[in-house]
C-alpha cells in the first residue's frame, strides 16, 4: 500500500490522504477497485483522528482504496469552504482513477456527525456527487446544523430524485445528534424512491466511530460495531463484487423504481405505466386484462410490474419477454 498527503489548500490547512492498494500481480484479476472517501467528525471545530485512519483501514482490508479528507474547520470553516474543500477531493480523485486504479463510477462518501453533514450535502447538492454515502450519527436537520455553524444547508430539505443511495447508522439515545435527524432523512429518500439501509441502534453514546473499545470506551450496545461490515455488504450490494477485472453486476438499483430510467421496463410502478400511452398501452393493456388487475386498488397501485406479474404466477420467462418489449420503449416522464 502507498499511502499520499496532498496538500489542498495550504492556508486552511486542508489535505488529502489516499491509501492507495496495489492491483494485478499477487492480487490476480483486480485491475481496479471502488474508493471511499472519508469525512471525519469534529463539530466543525476539527476533524477527528479517531474517524480517520482507523475507519480507512476497515474499507482497505475490503479492498477499497479508501481516502481521508480533513475539510476546512476551526477559523476556516466558514461555509463553503468544505463543501468546496469535497468538491476539490471529489475531482482530484477521479481525476486520478488510472493511476490510483479505481473505479470512477463506484466512489463512496462516508462522514460521521459533522463530517455527515458534508457527506449529506455531497450526497444532495454537490457538482461531483458521490455513488454512495454513509451516514454515521449525521447532523442532517436544522437544529445541530445552526450550532455547528449557522445558514449551512439542511440536506433532509436537500435530498431529491438525483440523491445516490444511502447508508445510515445511528443510536436511539443520542444525546448529541439527535436520532430523529437520520429517520426524517430516511423518510426524504423514501419519499424521493431512493435505496438506502439504515441500522439505528438501542444505545449507544454520540462518536463511536468503529465501536471498537481501543477507540472510544464509552457506552454503546454490542451491535454497534456491526455497522462496518453492514455497510461494506451494502456497498457490495450497490457497487457490485469483484470480478474478473470489473465489480460483478450490483444486486440492489439506486432507486426503488425505474420511473426515471430512459427506458420503460417491468421494473417500474404499476402507477407510472398506467400513465404511458403508445406502444407502451398497445404492450400493457392485454397483460393488465389477462391477469385481471383491478383497476384502483392501492395496493397494486405502487408495485412493481416485476413484483405483480409474480404475485399472478407469470412465468419468469414470460416476464423477461414483457421487460425486454418495455425497454424498446421511450420513457414518457
Amino acid at each position: 500500500m502507498q499511502v499520499h498527503e496532498l496538500i489542498l489548500n495550504e492556508e486552511r490547512g486542508v489535505s488529502l490522504t489516499a491509501l492507495v492498494q496495489s492491483v494485478g500481480g499477487e492480487f490476480g484479476r483486480v485491475v481496479k477497485r471502488p474508493a471511499i472517501l472519508i469525512l471525519p467528525g469534529g463539530g466543525y471545530a476539527h476533524c477527528s483522528d479517531r474517524e480517520a485512519y482507523p475507519v480507512a483501514f476497515a474499507y482497505a482490508k475490503a479492498g477499497y482504496q479508501a481516502f481521508i479528507l480533513r475539510y476546512s474547520t476551526g477559523e476556516h470553516k466558514t461555509w463553503p469552504n468544505p463543501l468546496n474543500d469535497y468538491e476539490q477531493a471529489m475531482e482530484l480523485i477521479r481525476s486520478k482513477t488510472d493511476e490510483w486504479h479505481v473505479f470512477p463510477d463506484k466512489i463512496a462518501v462516508l462522514g460521521f456527525s459533522a463530517g455527515g453533514h458534508l457527506a449529506g450535502c455531497a450526497a444532495t447538492i454537490s457538482k461531483n456527487r458521490p455513488n454512495a454515502a454513509i451516514l454515521g450519527y449525521a447532523v442532517l436537520a436544522q437544529e445541530v446544523a445552526d450550532v455547528c455553524q449557522s445558514g449551512m444547508p439542511v440536506p433532509i430539505d436537500e435530498v431529491d430524485q438525483d440523491t445516490c443511495p444511502c447508508f445510515l447508522f445511528h443510536t436511539r439515545d443520542d444525546q448529541i445528534v439527535p436520532v430523529r435527524d437520520a429517520i426524517e432523512f430516511q423518510r426524504a429518500l423514501l419519499e424521493n424512491h431512493i435505496s438506502f439501509e439504515s441500522h439505528i441502534y438501542a444505545y449507544g453514546e454520540h462518536g463511536f466511530s468503529t465501536g471498537e473499545k481501543s477507540i472510544q470506551n464509552g457506552e454503546f450496545c454490542s451491535r454497534v460495531p456491526n455497522w462496518v461490515q453492514d455497510s461494506i455488504a451494502w456497498l457490495t450490494d450497490i457497487f457490485g463484487e469483484f470480478g474478473d477485472g470489473r465489480l460483478e453486476a450490483p444486486a440492489c438499483p439506486p432507486r426503488t423504481n425505474a420511473d426515471r430510467e430512459p427506458h420503460l421496463s417491468v421494473d417500474c410502478t404499476l402507477a407510472h405505466l398506467k400513465r404511458q400511452t403508445g406502444a407502451a398501452s398497445e404492450i400493457l393493456e392485454p397483460l393488465f386484462q389477462e391477469i385481471s388487475l383491478p383497476e384502483h386498488s392501492p395496493l397494486f397501485y405502487n408495485m412493481l410490474l416485476r413484483t405483480i406479474l409474480r404475485y399472478r404466477n407469470i412465468p419468469a420467462d414470460k416476464i423477461g419477454e414483457i421487460d425486454q418489449a418495455l425497454r424498446s420503449i421511450p420513457n414518457q416522464m
